[in-house]
This record gives C-alpha cells, structure tokens and sequence, in this order.
C-alpha cells in the first residue's frame, strides 16, 4: 500500500469496482486505489441483491443511464471475458387504475428515449403470468379489503430487462483494471477506511481503522448504506451529510408453483410492492416494505415471508400458497429519502470529494453508466456521454428533485 494516491475509491461493491475501471480505461494517470473492508470484493450488496436491471422509469436520467448500462453489460462477457449470467427475461410491472393513468403518460418519453416498452391490458397481463387473475372477486373479502387490493389496470412490459450476477461483473472490472494497470490500480481488501480527512475545505486522505493514514487528492465515496455512517464519522454535520438511510430487504427462494410455464416468466411486480422472478427451478420472490424501518439488521425472517408476502401473492395468483422457502436471505438498500434516486457527482462543500451512492436499489443496473460518468468528471472535468447533472448533491437544497414513479 502506498502512503497516497491520486484518487481512493471506498467500497468495494459493483459501483466502486466499475469506476475503478473505468478511470483506468478513461485514461486517468493517476494511481487509483480501492480500499474494500470485507474479505472479498462485492460480498454485501452487490451479493444480496436481486441482481435484475431495467430501463423502464419515469426520469429520462434514469431511463438514459439504465439502457446505456443494459448495452454495455450485453457486451460485458465478450470485452472482459468472464460469464456474468446476463440474460433479457423482461420486467413486468403491474398497476391499479389510477397509477396506470400516469405511467401510460411515459410511453412517448419512452420512445424518445429509445426505451422498449409495451402497455398491457389485464388480459394480455394474464396471459404472460400462468395463474395470475387480474381482477378480484376471486379473492377472500376480508384479506380483499384489508390489503387494498384493487382490480389491475394494466401492465407495463419492458423486453430488454432482465437479471445479471453483480459480483462477477466486479471480478470481471477489477481482474482487468490489475490486468492492464497493474503499476496503477490497486485493490486493498481487509482495509476499513475510518474517517475521510479534509484541510480547509478540501480532501487531504483516509485514516484507516488500524490508524494508518493515507494520503488522496481525491476520495470517491461508494459505500452504499454505511456512507452516510463514514461521513458523519468524517465531521460532516447534518445539512452536509447524505439523506441516505439502510434499509433491509429480504429475498426468499421457494419451489415453483404447481402452474405450468413459470419457467419463461419475466420479473414480475404485484400488488403490496411483491415481485418474483424465476431462478434456476425456483422463483426467487422479495417485497419492498415500505413500513420497513432504517438500520444495519439484515436478518431474514421466515415469518416475513409467511405474513407479508404469501398471503398476498396467493390472492393474486392462486397455487402459489404451495411455494415453500428452501432458501432465505437479508441485505441492504441505501435509500435516497428524498427521491429514491442516486446521489452522483462532487459534494459541493468539500473539493476533491466524490458522490457515487444512495442508489435506492438500483445502484447495481445503473453501475456501468455511473461509473463512466464519475470517472469523466474526475478525468475531464465535465460529463462527456449520459449527463448525470440531475444527481446531483444540490438537488436536495435546489428544490430539485428527480422525482421517480416506476419504483418497486
């Protein structure tokens, strides 16, 4: 390990891997070092999550930087030469009548954009998901009025989304990034970055927590939930720190149900914020509580799965209360409580300080595309490709939010 470097990078996740790379392939002289606190590159998040990408949003940024990811990880297994298990299964969002109103709105925005979308019918909903009836006077009335459950409206179907295995988009960024820049690209495991520290305003390197310091003339932040945690360990206050909470999110692998062709299912999203998709002869099926309190527990619990999710999945889609766990796991959102949207670009208080974080769970779809814009800031000053200026850290105080509808 050096005593400085040009530009440390803090996590060791999908996002920080990626910009690892691309700050190398961008041309950045520089030595770059990434500093991973855990005993393996993207072993938290990245691991945990759902692993799914898509480019069907309500923000042109999001719907610009997502179909600009989804392209370059198509190509991801030929360029670096490593399987990520990338596959278009399709994403299939499901709505009641008056959220259906203003997601029909997106469509020409869509097409601008060159996102592939189809609005569905209840019908044709049915038919791409066996079992699942659109309507609800099949439902017990008791469960009916008490979950809300309303007739779906219609479905929105993107074609080029599907799943990939972020963890081995990681090894592949960084087995290359030391391939090709071996003299400049360093990757630290077991190394725990305490506290970033600044002189007069500007970023002067990391204290580590055996106390080692180490000298940066530039930090990027890309720690995902704990980020908020290191910066306010950093002195930050609270109007300087990021409005980024962890949230747990629980995922649960099961059985398929006894209906024949879930095996060409696309992600599949239902009422109560449910979603499921197939996985290798199971359906892997997660929920996004919006009740769920913030902290670091991320315990999976049988329970969950039992009170939350299969009452509900099985009003929707009778046969599925035959779906038992074989599998269960927790981890973390980094959630953005303003707009459920990523914070990118420089903190406007502190020079040489790095924003790639509170990615709201969709930090690993969106991390090609991020990372190459980080790394043009940092290299050329300015966005040269997507402009990611709405993600701006100022948003908050600018009034200016990215406002997002489409989210599970």
């Amino acid at each position: 390990m050096r005593d400085s470097y040009e530009v440390i990078i803090i996590g060791g996740g999908i996002i920080g891997t990626s910009i690892l790379w691309n700050l190398k392939a961008q041309g950045f002289k520089g030595n770059v070092g990434l500093f991973e606190r855990g005993d393996a590159l993207a072993e938290e998040t990245s691991a945990k999550s759902a692993g799914a990408f898509r480019n069907l949003w309500g923000s042109r940024i999001n719907m610009q930087m997502s179909t600009a990811s989804i392209k370059f990880l198509e190509a991801f297994e030929k360029e670096f030469n490593i399987p990520i298990g990338f596959h278009k299964h399709g994403y299939l969002f499901t709505f009641y009548a008056e959220p259906w109103e203003r997601v029909k709105a997106y469509k020409p925005t869509f097409d601008e954009v060159g996102v592939r979308a189809e609005l569905l019918s209840p019908q044709e909903v049915e038919r791409m998901v066996p079992g699942l009836k659109a309507g609800v006077d099949h439902m017990d009335p008791e469960i009916r009025e008490f979950a809300g459950f309303q007739p779906l409206a219609g479905g929105l179907y993107g074609p080029d989304c599907g799943s990939f295995d972020p963890s081995a988009a990681a090894k592949g960024y960084t087995e290359r990034a030391q391939r090709e820049f071996a003299e400049s690209a360093e990757i630290h495991l077991r190394t725990e970055v305490k506290r970033i520290e600044f002189e007069r305003d500007k970023v002067k390197g990391v204290e580590l927590s055996n106390g080692r310091r180490i000298g940066a003339g530039g930090v990027v932040l890309a720690t995902g939930p704990w980020s908020m945690q290191l910066l306010a360990a950093s002195g930050f206050h609270d109007d300087e720190n990021l409005p980024v909470d962890p949230i747990k999110r629980q995922l649960f692998v099961t059985n398929l149900p006894d209906i024949p062709g879930y095996e060409n299912i696309p992600l599949v999203i239902i009422d109560r914020g449910i979603y499921f998709k197939y996985e290798t002869g199971n359906l892997q099926i997660g929920r996004a509580d919006p009740d769920q309190k913030s902290g670091f527990d991320q315990d999976a619990s049988l329970a969950y799965y039992k009170d939350e999710i299969a009452p509900y999945m099985q009003e929707r889609i009778p046969g599925t209360e035959h779906c038992n766990v074989r599998s269960m796991w927790g981890g973390l959102y980094s959630i953005t409580r303003a707009d459920h949207n990523g914070i990118l670009g420089t903190h406007p208080a502190y020079e040489g300080l790095y924003l790639a974080c509170g990615w709201s769970g969709h930090g690993a779809m969106v991390a090609p595309a991020a990372a190459q814009a980080l790394a043009e800031l940092v290299v050329h000053g300015s966005y040269k490709t997507v402009d990611a200026s709405p993600l701006r850290f100022e948003r908050f105080t600018e009034d200016d939010l990215v406002v997002e509808e489409i989210v599970i």
